[in-house]
């Protein structure tokens, strides 16, 4: 069993797996993150089987599709993914036990999502609320990208590092009290086309992705650009991208509440009930922060962090 202990702010988190290539991916995805020898406070372990261990024999307390359900018994949570195996949260005492086939660690961005489902609950315990975003910072201020598949968020958040941002996460920031951003780790993800756009990783991702368009390729930040990562920043602004047949990027103030509408979909876990009311109130917290905006892409990809500092350079509005 491979075995190894990360600081990850206030928290020390053991990962284990008795598998090379998820244990490849563990390596690589909290990369970012100092080793410790500490006490840990959160253990994940994944130990591989030959099949998906049969579901319990009874309707899931939450399902989304076919692809993920969740049986819940108290401080005892399985969730169970019918394609690639089930994990079993101990919410009391901080621990989750993976039991995955082989393909988990070797299709395309399970592995992260795995260990991402296997912290989240707990770390949600532990006043850190996983936010489904691209996150970076401008002179030490965080703007948060918030958007589904295909709404332009990695191609934004890549343009802004390349403009020399920090990044503080590629697809899960943590959220805390009174409007604060933490680092979650990660590689990014995106297809080679995204990587493209820009010349410090344009050869990079030509290399790696052999020049295969259609499929995602992962780079490690800190590869591109060796001191990237933040630990943790004020929020400064959240955009909601969308890419739209326009000549220049725009950006358009939205409500609070309509801000906190499109934040939910991309932060509440429905089955955690126990956990929605701090939740909100901390999503809640982040929309009176910080102002947001729907931003209007336009295709030059080079000039989006000009219009986003622009906007940070002028006086938060008050919606």
């Amino acid at each position: 069993m491979n075995t190894l202990r990360w600081q990850f702010h206030d928290l020390i988190i053991e990962g284990n797996a008795d598998d090379a290539t998820l244990w490849q991916g563990w390596l690589e995805s909290f990369g970012s993150l100092a080793a410790s020898t500490a006490v840990p406070h959160l253990t994940v372990t994944f130990k591989t089987v030959s099949a998906v261990p049969a579901p319990p024999n009874r309707a899931p307390d939450f399902q989304q599709g076919d692809l993920l359900h969740y049986f819940v018994a108290g401080d005892r949570v399985i969730a169970h993914f019918p394609r690639y195996g089930q994990l079993h949260l101990n919410l009391a005492d901080g621990t989750t036990q993976g039991q995955v086939v082989p393909a988990a660690g070797q299709t395309y961005a399970i592995l992260e999502d795995l260990i991402a489902i296997s912290l989240s609950p707990h770390l949600r315990r532990r006043g850190k609320f996983l936010l489904h975003a691209f996150a970076a910072a401008y002179e030490g201020q965080a703007v948060l990208l918030v958007g589904g598949i295909g709404a332009g968020k990695t191609t934004t958040g890549l343009s802004l590092l390349n403009a020399g941002w920090q990044l503080l996460s590629n697809d899960s920031p943590v959220v805390v009290g009174n409007g604060r951003i933490q680092q979650y780790p990660g590689v990014l993800a995106a297809y080679p086309e995204s990587f493209a756009h820009f010349a410090a990783m344009a050869q990079l991702a030509e290399e790696v992705g052999g020049g295969n368009g259609r499929r995602k390729i992962s780079i490690t930040a800190e590869s591109i650009w060796r001191k990237v990562w933040l630990d943790e920043a004020p929020i400064r602004a959240i955009c909601f991208p969308q890419i739209e047949n326009r000549a220049e990027h725009a950006l358009t103030l939205l409500p609070q509440p309509v801000a906190l509408a499109r934040l939910l979909p991309h932060a509440v876990e429905q089955w955690d009930k126990a956990m929605i009311p701090r939740h909100l109130q901390v999503l809640r917290q982040l929309v009176e922060k910080a102002p947001a905006y729907l931003l209007h892409l336009a295709p030059d990809v080079s000039t989006i962090p000009q219009a986003i500092q622009a906007m940070l350079n002028t006086k938060a509005p008050q919606a």
